[in-house]
């Protein structure tokens, strides 16, 4: 049950440029037109699994203060821990520090969610970036709530590089 669409694209007497889009240059002997397809359904396998899907409808609690509040105090701790463990011997490293960056932030977010702070979006961001004896200023900006939305930071340093992590916890009603 693919179905397939097929756009005929017309040569607009346009200048010849090299490209990674120009449909004309992929097929030379096509002299003045192109076609594209494009596969636009989904599988008999993807059918069927959205009708066997049930949905379950929850009714609003209307509940505007969260049960278990976002406690800083408790992750800035998870934080540094995590932070020490992945970067206590690295040395910087554009390419690795990336990937480490990926690896900690991940860690540090399933780590924060099993805490189960109640209603919140978790968002954590981590920077590694060289020491080079030079200052460094760090910013965020974003809609507020400032009566439910709160964030944590912890910091981090050895001899080539420093490390900032930040995670936000968004109420969400």
């Amino acid at each position: 049950m693919n179905r397939r669409a097929t756009l005929q694209v017309e040569n607009l007497n346009m200048p010849q440029r090299s490209s990674l889009f120009d449909l004309t240059a992929r097929r030379p002997h096509e002299m003045g037109q192109s076609y594209l397809a494009l596969g636009c359904a989904p599988s008999d396998h993807e059918i069927e699994e959205y009708h066997v899907k049930h949905t379950v409808e929850f009714e609003n609690t209307y509940r505007m203060e969260p049960k278990n509040r976002f406690v800083a105090e408790r992750v800035e701790p998870i934080m540094k821990e995590v932070m020490e463990k992945h970067l206590e011997k690295v040395s910087y490293e554009p390419t690795q520090c990336g990937h480490l960056a990926k690896t900690i932030v991940s860690e540090i977010k399933t780590q924060v969610k099993e805490l189960e702070f109640d209603r919140y979006k978790i968002i954590c961001l981590v920077d590694i970036g060289e020491k080079r004896d030079q200052d460094i200023h760090m910013g965020s900006r974003c809609l507020w709530d400032h009566q439910r939305d709160t964030y944590a930071s912890a910091t981090y340093e050895n001899h080539s590089l420093f490390a900032a992590a930040i995670v936000f916890a968004v109420y969400f009603e």
